[in-house]
């Protein structure tokens, strides 16, 4: 789809306006820094397909990631409270 940029338009705003991601614009467009519009000026809107969803081995691997996550978060925690004791133990003494 075409877009004519109206006086006011930015780039986030159109983008946000059809749901493209603004490095998609500036791609499909050709534009260049500092990405400057003007008024009249013709912007291809490319459509944008839903994300497909995750495959099952995709969605294993997140899950995989966050389980060794949480077991380094879990060693982590019980490394500083191994600490925290033998400071309270100092401080007993």
């Amino acid at each position: 789809m075409n877009y004519i940029v109206q006086r006011g338009d930015t780039l986030y705003a159109i983008a946000q306006r059809f749901g493209v991601p603004i490095d998609v614009l500036i791609r499909v467009n050709r534009l260049y820094p500092p990405y400057e519009l003007y008024v009249g000026q013709t912007l291809f809107i490319p459509d944008q397909e839903p994300d497909p969803s995750p495959d099952d081995a995709d969605e294993e691997r997140r899950i995989a990631r966050l389980e060794r996550e949480v077991r380094r978060l879990n060693e982590r925690f019980r490394e500083l409270n191994r600490r925290v004791r033998v400071l309270e133990q100092r401080r007993r003494t």
